[in-house]
């Protein structure tokens, strides 16, 4: 009976909108935006043709007026940047393009003097295969032999006495095609390599290379780094077994996605490598209190990623709503729910919609909803993972490899304002820049950038720190409302229409409960017709034009007339809602209800 009286006190709780009141200051990175830059496209301050640290720093301002917290920067170690910086030949130094160390240091102590903390790269899965450990490896120096993977050929013998053709030892394939294994001449070995064969991986098995990760680790936590953003940590480990991976369809081409990868990835060893470098972390924040994160790049199972959170990562990156096929609203809703019911309790959300792996959402939805999936972005509870260039509504560009990662586009003078030199910039600019760029958009006051602003403004209230989280959708699944709220505070609603179609027609009043009567519009998206400031009534009729994004709140209420409406526009059907909320808090009341009652 006691079991039966506390779950439904919950589910009370829950329905009512009534959220239990924290009992914890939240950490620097817990409702943080963290701005993910690539330096080689972000400023160029030397007139090189290639983003720098110095750029990077002189338009740190810009970057604390979008209301970032902290900068994540793609890798700047040494590296011969045939892999964008991911393949590095020495961790505790900096590639000469990007300046000195002196500049970077320079750059730490500016963004950490204007509040801003910086995230680095760590890339511990793999070198370049011109590090000068597998140089040393392919030479099999006692030392360093085994700091890679090295296996001989199934038919080792035979290569070796009549020089035959080295058969691969297993199937397992290159992410970018082709085994994984490639013959090194001098060896006289295959060495293993997951994405492409300049890029070996490590053998984490060796207790040596654990050693070495750790001293990267120390130098660049001593140096003042806030955290980490581990790449490709699903891929740190491999079976030791070396079994042929199971192929999915026998009646296809072997290749990396014919393949069950059931020995290459997500090893549980990942899980104590995680603790491992946590409880190093931990230690620097011993002597001064202050929180490094843990932040990681897994195209994981939420299963396992939810262990990355009980073993010590704060923010396993969740990419479940990145572009793979084209989202609608009730997707949106499913993946939400989906992290939020059931991550671990205590675990904050985290959500990415674009990056420097995957299409630019502007290219991918159009440009009618870039408002409406940065709002998104910025309206969800917890950490909101933006990329450079996506406050303004960069596209990508028309180049194969690096069409996501163009320079940034600050003014609308030659080369964007990137570079001010006769060098022309790494790779190309979009040729939109004329129109959209940082310095256009900052004196309009509907542009994309000053709609990003004014969001990005909201998550500084007691609501967006604290509060909870409903959606719901409305006709036919186009309209995707959520809506922020704190008890004693005021509550904030995002409704975006997602039909970049046609115009949608929703009364509020039918369809989202708990609403106030009357509604004072925050923002309005320049193709929403809504302006900051009107007052709306939840009991008329309102046109969403395609792709219109609006945000309403119940506070300050203007005396301003409303949005008038077109009785010839589709009318609002009924909704699919579901209330979510960052529930840990009444989990928490929930265990403790029942410690109480001993159940």
């Amino acid at each position: 009976m006691y079991w039966a009286c506390i779950l439904i006190t919950c589910i009370q709780l829950t329905y009512c909108k009534v959220l239990v009141p924290p009992t914890t200051v939240l950490d620097w990175w817990q409702n943080s935006i963290v701005y993910e830059i690539f330096p080689l496209s972000f400023k160029d301050s030397n007139g090189d043709g290639s983003g720098d640290f110095k750029g990077i720093t002189e338009k740190l301002d810009y970057i604390v007026d979008l209301g970032v917290t902290a900068i994540w920067i793609t890798p700047f170690f040494e590296s011969p940047l045939e892999s964008g910086g991911y393949d590095i030949t020495n961790y505790l130094d900096v590639q000469h393009v990007f300046g000195t160390l002196d500049d970077f240091k320079d750059l730490l102590n500016t963004a950490h003097s204007k509040n801003l903390k910086v995230i680095m790269d760590f890339v511990p899965n793999h070198t370049s295969d011109k590090h000068i450990w597998f140089e040393k490896s392919a030479k099999n120096e006692t030392d360093y032999a085994d700091y890679y993977i090295w296996k001989d050929a199934k038919n080792q013998e035979d290569v070796i006495k009549n020089n035959a053709t080295p058969i691969v030892p297993n199937n397992w394939q290159m992410i970018f095609g082709g085994s994984a294994w490639t013959w090194h001449n001098t060896r006289k070995q295959f060495y293993f390599a997951q994405f492409v064969k300049n890029l070996p991986d490590l053998n984490f098995r060796n207790k040596n290379v654990h050693k070495e990760m750790k001293n990267v680790l120390n130098y660049w936590i001593k140096l003042g780094i806030d955290g980490i953003r581990v790449d490709a940590l699903k891929h740190v480990y491999e079976s030791e077994s070396l079994e042929d991976e199971p192929v999915v369809d026998e009646n296809m081409a072997l290749n990396y996605f014919n393949l069950d990868h059931i020995y290459t990835i997500d090893q549980d060893e990942v899980y104590d490598l995680i603790k491992e470098w946590r409880l190093l972390l931990d230690d620097f924040k011993q002597s001064d209190h202050h929180t490094r994160i843990i932040m990681t790049e897994s195209y994981s199972n939420t299963s396992i990623l939810f262990k990355y959170y009980t073993s010590g990562a704060e923010i396993p990156t969740n990419f479940n709503l990145l572009e793979e096929y084209h989202h609608t609203p009730n997707d949106y809703e499913r993946e939400i729910e989906n992290w939020i019911t059931k991550m671990p309790v205590g675990a904050t959300f985290n959500s990415v919609l674009q990056n420097h792996d995957h299409t630019r959402f502007p290219t991918f939805y159009g440009t009618e909803l870039i408002d409406g999936m940065n709002a998104l972005s910025l309206f969800l509870p917890g950490v909101s993972i933006v990329y450079y260039g996506g406050e303004i509504g960069m596209e990508d560009t028309s180049d194969k490899i690096n069409y996501a990662r163009s320079p940034m586009q600050w003014d609308d003078t030659k080369n964007a304002g990137f570079t001010n030199s006769t060098h022309e910039p790494w790779v190309a600019i979009h040729p939109d820049y004329v129109t959209r760029n940082v310095q256009t958009e900052n004196k309009n006051p509907k542009s994309y950038l000053n709609f990003f602003k004014s969001i990005s403004k909201l998550r500084q209230t007691e609501t967006f720190k604290r509060g909870g989280l409903a959606i719901d959708i409305l006709n036919n699944n186009t309209v995707f409302v959520l809506t922020r709220f704190l008890h004693g505070h005021e509550n904030y609603t995002l409704m975006i229409n997602m039909d970049t179609n046609y115009t949608q027609r929703v009364r509020l009043s039918d369809q989202v409960s708990n609403l106030h009567d009357i509604l004072t519009i925050v923002i309005g998206s320049e193709n929403s017709n809504f302006n900051s400031g009107n007052s709306i009534s939840t009991t008329e009729w309102l046109n969403l034009s395609p792709g219109a994004t609006i945000v309403l709140t119940d506070n300050l209420i203007s005396t301003s007339s409303s949005i008038p409406v077109d009785d010839t526009t589709t009318k609002s059907t009924p909704s699919s809602s579901t209330q979510l909320y960052i529930t840990s808090r009444i989990v928490l009341l929930c265990l403790f209800l029942i410690t109480i009652f001993n159940l």
